[in-house]
């Protein structure tokens, strides 16, 4: 990694790439060819990897894709696609349609998840193990519905189904840990001391969806940090908040609620 600036003032210390843990993920909507080469000579060192997200591949070129994911590659990111575009081909009967020109296109990694179907353990267990043992695809499970129906109990239980299935790690969606504005807090210390760190991805709410600003995101990561540490695995972050995320992890983002982040171990804030 090139040497950073004001290397002198200490922060708290993380992994550096590859990294296990402190996984950021970054959300791609499209982003155009330049822009994206921008962003990862920008910030590349701080992303670990990419979603293009939902349907949104569908509608690409494939040579620009390609490339996209070429320069992914290149800058040692990796690619998957989004959950929901996985949940229509399962649907339709194209699960290896998708999964064959995944592979084709050059994406490492599928995601399998269940916002707008349903996929019983043993159903679920099948796609993920399907998609590694017949393509060699690295799967991201993911857990939880955008209505934030689950008990704890059935989070810990489907967090388990994929990770027995050989998923690498599993997102866990973003309105299953907080109830209302209130975080989850038991069932996220229980997920951390029941699974290793680098097996659990948190996701952040994104903004597209209704009642979903910049400001709540932001306050939704800091919490996660505050309870989680510096090296919690977070997801759906854009492009233009990787570095404010970097700040927050690191307890320098201007408030003093991360328990080991810079401001307080410099005697910051109580």
């Amino acid at each position: 990694m090139n040497h950073l600036a004001f290397s002198d003032i200490p922060v708290p210390a993380r992994q550096e790439k590859p990294r296990s843990r402190g996984i950021t993920m970054m959300i791609d909507w499209g982003i155009p060819a330049t822009q994206q080469s921008d962003i990862i000579a920008s910030a590349g060192h701080l992303i670990d990897k990419a979603k293009v997200a939902g349907g949104i591949p569908r509608f690409m070129p494939v040579d620009f894709l390609k490339r996209k994911l070429v320069a992914y590659r290149d800058a040692g990111i990796s690619t998957a696609n989004g959950g929901l575009f996985t949940e229509l081909a399962l649907k339709q009967g194209t699960y290896d349609i998708l999964l064959s020109e995944l592979c084709e296109l050059g994406f490492d990694s599928v995601e399998v998840s269940e916002n707008l179907i349903t996929l019983s353990a043993s159903e679920k267990t099948t796609a993920i193990r399907h998609a590694r043992q017949a393509y060699g695809l690295r799967v991201l499970g993911e857990v939880g519905r955008k209505e934030g129906t689950m008990s704890d109990d059935e989070i810990i239980e489907d967090v388990q189904t994929c990770l027995s299935a050989g998923a690498e790690s599993v997102y866990l969606e973003a309105y299953e840990m907080f109830d209302g504005p209130n975080p989850r807090e038991e069932l996220m210390l229980r997920l951390s001391e029941n699974f290793p760190p680098e097996a659990l991805i948190f996701e952040l709410p994104v903004v597209i969806l209704p009642g979903t600003t910049r400001d709540i995101k932001h306050q939704v990561a800091a919490r996660m940090v505050s309870i989680l540490g510096t090296e919690v695995n977070l997801a759906n972050v854009e492009h233009d908040e990787l570095y404010l995320l970097e700040c927050v992890r690191r307890g320098l983002a201007g408030d003093t609620s991360h328990p080991a982040g810079a401001y307080r171990l410099a005697g910051i804030g109580t």
